[in-house]
């Protein structure tokens, strides 16, 4: 009886100890000597180019912009944000023709 009791206590205040678990998900991948698909540390090799990382720096910027420029329109209005970003634009313009 004794344990029982024990046990129903235990799972009546199971809920106010936070129990964490932890996984492994990691995989064991043997070395592979001079193999073409694996890097000298067992990873698979990266085909990644020059063009390849340059795109993704572009689109990673490019899409930033794209979304903050929704964001001051909405923020702004349609009048006041498409005259701000004129503006802001135009200054930005003059200013490098000026100075070289």
């Amino acid at each position: 009886m004794g344990e029982n009791a024990a046990s129903k206590n235990c799972h009546k205040n199971h809920h106010l100890h936070n129990h964490h678990q932890v996984f492994d998900v990691s995989i064991d991948v043997l070395p592979q000597n001079g193999s073409k698909c694996f890097d000298d540390d067992g990873r698979l090799k990266r085909t990644g180019t020059l063009w390849t990382a340059s795109a993704h720096i572009i689109t990673a910027v490019i899409g930033s912009g794209v979304l903050s420029l929704a964001w001051a329109v909405a923020q702004l209005g349609w009048v006041a944000g498409p005259a701000v970003m004129f503006y802001v634009l135009t200054c930005y313009l003059l200013y490098l023709i000026s100075t070289h």
